[in-house]
């Protein structure tokens, strides 16, 4: 049974990859990422943790992630995407007061990435990415580190990235802060298909107000994912025991 008392950022690699594998478990759970739709890359001395490719979401392990080596281009074995790591590693330089780089690829994260309109400011769930959030255009071929520094300067400070053809991205300092971020950028993916689909003309806030809403999120003072994370390892204690093994 996982110590949920309370929880403390710790970047130390046990606790580091129950985290991932924790991630992994409650997408697959929330039925959010499936296979290899979603990758999961974050900095550790030496070199970063980063979720396989052939493990699927709802079976991944603390075990499975992946330890791969400054200076690699990717793992011994290939399990972990290339042209990913690259983008990942390029974005973890560019920002230093970050340890997590988290993408989502499939589903209604992929399909407002490839919209016009990018992610409208329609829900609660959006309202905290108003304007908070890059856009990296589809990249034509190039070598992976041209790519990765594409990804970073579209990135440039924000929380997260529409990247065009492909889906969402987010980083923060610590796992369970990407988690919340990507969970309710998804969540904003999920309205905001649906609602433009359906044909109906949508009202949105005025700037004025979808601006003081992001500021609000920006404002708490507690830690991304503090709250959320000691009761979401006991939903995962409950329901998907031996991922931390």
């Amino acid at each position: 049974m996982t110590d949920t008392t309370f929880y403390e950022a710790s970047f130390e690699e046990p606790v580091l990859r129950r985290d991932i594998a924790a991630t992994c478990r409650l997408f697959g759970l929330y039925r959010l990422a499936h296979i290899d739709d979603g990758r999961i890359t974050v900095r550790m001395p030496g070199g970063v943790l980063a979720k396989p490719d052939d493990v699927a979401f709802g079976d991944m392990r603390a075990s499975d992630a992946v330890f791969v080596a400054d200076g690699a281009e990717c793992d011994p074995e290939g399990r972990v995407d290339a042209d990913t790591l690259a983008a990942h590693r390029a974005i973890l330089a560019a920002r230093p007061e970050i340890m997590v780089v988290f993408e989502v690829t499939g589903g209604a994260a992929a399909a407002v990435a490839c919209g016009p309109e990018g992610l409208l400011p329609i829900s609660q769930f959006s309202l905290q990415f108003y304007n908070r959030i890059g856009t990296e255009e589809l990249a034509g071929p190039g070598d992976n580190l041209a790519a990765g520094k594409r990804a970073a300067d579209a990135l440039g400070q924000h929380p997260a990235l529409m990247r065009k053809g492909r889906g969402m991205l987010v980083v923060g300092r610590t796992i369970p802060e990407v988690f919340v971020l990507m969970f309710y950028l998804v969540r904003s993916c999920q309205v905001q298909v649906p609602a433009v689909t359906g044909g109906a003309e949508l009202v949105l806030p005025s700037h004025e107000v979808a601006e003081y809403t992001a500021q609000q999120y920006e404002r708490d003072p507690t830690p991304g994912g503090k709250r959320e994370w000691p009761a979401l390892l006991r939903l995962l204690d409950r329901t998907n025991p031996g991922y931390t093994n």
